[in-house]
């Protein structure tokens, strides 16, 4: 069978759903505000190792564009923004959990590494 015949070229929904959570970031910001509950900015970001401002508030932005996460902007001086997991969020969570499982049973030994975190 060629591509062209595989019935998810055209409006597949797993490309949909790897587009709203592709990227290299999206899946740990998810991971790291679900086991959160609520989080802050500065928190979030101290648990991504390596990640920019820029590349944080841009993933945050289409998160919660695409209804995985709430952005809470409370009127304070300064201004104080908390983040938490949408209940779609919540119920995409144990499914990244068994393809983190699927994956890690085909990793070459060398490249698997404990889970740092789980999701509630």
């Amino acid at each position: 069978m060629s591509h062209y015949d595989c019935p998810c070229m055209e409006k597949c929904p797993l490309h949909y759903a790897m587009s709203l959570i592709g990227g290299k970031w999206k899946v740990q910001i998810l991971c790291s505000v679900t086991n959160a509950g609520t989080i802050r900015y500065n928190a979030l970001r101290g648990k991504l190792d390596g990640i920019s401002n820029t590349a944080l508030s841009s993933a945050l932005r289409e998160l919660e564009r695409d209804g995985l996460i709430l952005r809470r902007e409370y009127l304070e001086v300064p201004v104080r923004v908390e983040y938490a997991p949408t209940e779609d969020c919540r119920r995409l969570l144990p499914i990244l959990e068994q393809l983190s499982d699927w994956a890690e049973a085909r990793m070459p030994a060398d490249e698997s590494t404990t889970k740092k975190e789980e999701p509630q």
